[in-house]
């Protein structure tokens, strides 16, 4: 048993550091996370026509649109230099995050909303932006973590039958696919979200080494149907590598506020996915390292008998 433990432990090891080191790259894209507030533009005092100030990448940032025919700038915070405020040309566009805007994962304690401005100059003329933060319903969390660890203990109990029983073993190369679609759902939809990022190098940026795990978890596939041995352990492999990349945005699961392009549930369900089948995958592992090691690998090794004379 000696080998077969070190063994694990090694792979063990090196999963947890391709976490850790993937954890930058795997949360959402341009380093956004999900929220539990989300300010929002309520008008320009006093109007002004041709100018547009909307809400992007989940509250995180603000974007001007100038179709007047006037130079806008954005006031600093008082007190401080200008670091981020924008001066956009007629015709242009940019993009800032404003420190005056309030953004809290804690809700006020009466649930109201909490007002805030921004100061501009059209030209000459000094207008206010003036907005709101609020606190949308957070999501049921425990329901999206029970569902997690359900997918997880499936995944799971069908994973220690691989090894043995044909068709667990391929319900385990689909599971392991299932969790790759899962992955790109949510590295895609993430993707679309950063308002100033080309869109492919975006995706691939935000996957990381999610990448690689898709490939590993294809070529395993491909190897369990055809009935080499090594296909389910690759697919573990990469499971639990998708698992650990994509269980650092489950902020999801209680935060309303998501970072994402398509229907946020979509998301959470991407999620629930790629990290419970992930999980199942991880643990799939050991069942089949266990059948892969030989009966006397798994004995401790009999001592050498000392020579009579040298007793």
């Amino acid at each position: 048993m000696i080998r077969l433990t070190r063994f694990a432990t090694v792979v063990v090891g090196v999963l947890v550091l391709l976490g850790l080191s993937a954890g930058p790259a795997s949360a959402h894209s341009a380093g956004l996370s999900a929220e539990a507030s989300l300010p929002r533009v309520l008008a320009l005092d006093p109007p002004v026509p041709g100018l547009t100030v909307t809400v992007v990448e989940g509250g995180a940032r603000f974007q001007i649109v100038n179709a007047t025919t006037e130079t806008v700038r954005v006031l600093p915070p008082d007190g401080l230099a200008v670091v981020e405020e924008p001066t956009v040309a007629p015709g242009g566009r940019d993009h800032w995050a404003d420190r005056r805007v309030v953004v809290s994962t804690q809700r006020p304690a009466d649930g109201a909303p909490v007002a805030w401005s921004v100061p501009l100059f059209v030209g000459s003329e000094a207008v206010t932006l003036r907005g709101e933060t609020v606190w949308p319903p957070a999501p049921a969390g425990w329901a999206w973590w029970v569902a997690t660890v359900v997918v997880a203990a499936a995944t799971a109990l069908l994973g220690s039958r691989a090894p043995t029983r044909r068709g667990a073993a391929l319900g385990i190369a689909v599971l392991a696919l299932a969790a790759v679609v899962a992955h790109l759902v949510h590295v895609l939809g993430s993707a679309l979200v950063p308002v100033d990022a080309a869109y492919w190098p975006t995706v691939f940026g935000t996957a990381g080494i999610g990448v690689g795990a898709w490939v590993v978890v294809l070529v395993g596939a491909v190897l369990t149907v055809v009935r080499v041995q090594w296909g389910l352990l690759l697919s573990s492999l990469g499971g639990a590598v998708l698992a650990l990349v994509t269980v650092f945005d489950t902020g999801s699961f209680v935060r309303a506020v998501l970072p994402y392009g398509w229907d946020p549930a979509l998301d959470r369900v991407a999620t629930v996915a790629a990290v419970g089948i992930g999980a199942g995958l991880f643990l799939t592992g050991f069942a089949v390292l266990r059948a892969m090691t030989p009966d006397d690998l798994d004995q401790e090794p009999a001592p050498t008998p000392v020579p009579e004379e040298h007793r």
